[in-house]
C-alpha cells in the first residue's frame, strides 16, 4: 500500500471520486470531493487504473461538509458503509454530479443531445427518506455489508430512513434471525421481518395502495409522487387512450393515471403474482378496476395486445437494474407502439437499451429524478417517441 496526494477532478457514476497518481493513472476511491487536495492510500493497482483509500483532505474546498453518519466514506471510521457516496457535498453538488453522469450516458453516448436533458427533480429531504432496511447479522450486531461484500459493518443507526425504522432497529437489534428486514408506513407503522403482511402506502396527491410489506415499491414516497406525477402528465401530453405497462408490479403506473385520467384504459404484466393480486385490489377499491386489467406473466415474453386485441398508444416500461432483454428490445422495435415511456433506476442499462432503440424511437425528454439521496443511485424517467 502506498501512499499519495492527489487532486480530486470528479465523482464517476457509482460514487466514487477520481483523480490522477502522479503516474497518470486515473484512482478512483471513495469520500472525496471534487476540486481539494487529498492524501490517499493506494490498495489495488492496475495496468490502467487504480482504487484507493481517502484519508485525509490535505487542502480542503468550499464544497466539503461533515458527514451526518459516521460510518459513511470520508467520515470517522475506515472500515465505512458503502450505501452513501455524497453525504460529505453539499446536496446541490451532488445534485449536478448525478445530472452530469446521466448526461455522459445520454450525451456524450451520442442518443440525443443536451436539449432533451431537463433539471433533476431534488428529494424534499436529503435525511429521513428511506422506508425499508435490509441489515445482515455480524458478531457485533446487524449491520450492511462493506464494499468487499463480505464483512459486515454495525449499524446503530442510519440516518437516510425514516424515525421510524431507526427506533425498530434499536428495538430489534438484538433479535434471534440472520437477518433484519424492516419495513415502515405511516398507516402501519414498523413491520419487523414480516414481508407477506399486507401494508398501506401512501403517496402525496395518489392516495394509498395496499402491497406486501416484502414487495418492490420505492423507497422515496415524496420522489415517487412526483416520478408519478411526471408520468401522467406525459401520457395527458401525449394524449394516450390505451397505456400497457410491462414490469408493473403493484400498477401504480396504470392506477395513477387511470385515477387523473378517466378516459384512459390500462394492461399491466408482471411476473410477481401477489403483487398483481395488490394491482388487482387497489384498482377495485379505487373504481377503476374497469379501465384497468392487470396479469401474471412475464413482460419479456408477452405481446402489444391488450385484452380485446386493442393495441396500446403508449408503453411503459420499468425493468429491473439489468434493464431490458435483448430480445424484449427487438420486439419492442417490431411493435412500433408510437410512444414509449422508460423508468430506470440505471442510466448505464438505460443507456444501452437507447441505443438500440434509436432506429425506432427518438428520444424526446429525459429527466432526473433523485430518489436515493446521498447515495449513488437515482431514476430516470425517458419519454421516446417513433421516429
Amino acid at each position: 500500500m502506498t501512499s499519495e496526494t492527489i487532486r480530486t477532478s470528479g465523482f464517476a457514476y457509482g460514487g466514487e471520486a477520481f483523480g490522477r497518481l502522479s503516474d497518470g493513472r486515473i484512482c478512483f476511491f471513495r469520500g472525496g470531493v471534487p476540486g481539494e487536495t487529498a492524501e490517499i492510500n493506494v490498495t489495488v493497482a492496475k495496468r490502467n487504473y487504480a482504487r484507493g483509500e481517502w484519508v485525509r483532505a490535505v487542502e480542503p474546498c468550499p464544497e466539503r461538509i461533515a458527514c451526518r453518519c459516521p460510518l459513511a466514506p470520508g467520515g470517522a471510521v475506515r472500515n465505512f458503509c458503502p450505501g452513501c457516496s455524497y453525504q460529505q457535498v453539499e446536496y446541490s453538488a451532488e445534485l449536478a454530479w448525478k445530472r452530469r453522469q446521466l448526461a455522459d450516458f445520454i450525451v456524450r453516448g451520442g442518443i440525443a443531445d443536451a436539449a432533451v436533458l431537463g433539471e433533476p427533480s431534488p428529494s424534499p429531504r436529503r435525511f429521513g427518506w428511506r422506508n425499508r432496511l435490509k441489515l445482515s447479522r455480524s458478531e457485533r450486531g446487524f449491520g450492511f455489508f462493506s464494499e468487499d461484500n463480505r464483512t459486515v459493518v454495525p449499524v446503530a443507526n442510519c440516518p437516510l430512513a425514516v424515525p421510524g425504522i431507526g427506533a425498530a432497529l434499536m428495538e430489534n437489534r438484538s433479535a434471534d434471525s440472520e437477518s433484519l428486514y424492516l419495513r415502515w408506513t405511516a398507516a402501519d407503522g414498523a413491520v419487523v421481518n414480516d414481508p407477506e403482511r399486507i401494508v398501506t402506502e401512501e403517496l402525496p396527491g395518489f392516495g394509498a395502495f395496499k402491497v406486501p410489506a416484502g414487495a418492490f415499491f420505492q423507497t422515496n414516497d415524496m420522489v415517487a409522487a412526483a416520478l408519478l406525477e411526471e408520468a401522467v402528465a406525459a401520457l395527458r401530453g401525449l394524449g394516450a387512450g390505451r397505456m400497457l405497462e410491462l414490469y408493473c408490479g403493484a400498477g401504480i403506473f396504470s392506477l395513477a393515471a387511470a385515477q387523473r385520467m378517466p378516459d384512459i384504459r390500462c394492461f399491466g404484466v408482471e411476473c410477481d403474482g401477489g403483487a398483481v393480486r395488490n394491482a388487482v385490489r387497489n384498482a377495485r377499491e379505487r373504481g377503476v378496476d374497469g379501465r384497468c386489467r392487470f396479469v401474471t406473466g412475464d413482460a419479456e415474453k408477452s405481446g402489444p395486445s391488450a385484452p380485446g386485441g386493442l393495441l396500446p398508444d403508449v408503453l411503459l416500461v420499468d425493468p429491473p437494474r439489468r434493464g431490458l432483454e435483448r430480445k424484449l428490445v427487438e420486439r419492442i422495435k417490431k411493435w412500433r407502439i408510437p410512444h414509449l415511456i422508460y423508468i430506470s433506476c440505471a442510466p448505464d442499462t438505460l443507456a444501452r437499451d437507447l441505443r438500440l432503440l434509436t432506429d425506432v424511437y427518438r428520444l424526446d425528454r429525459c429527466r432526473l429524478f433523485d430518489m436515493f439521496p446521498c447515495t449513488a443511485h437515482f431514476e430516470t424517467f425517458a419519454l421516446l417517441g417513433l421516429k
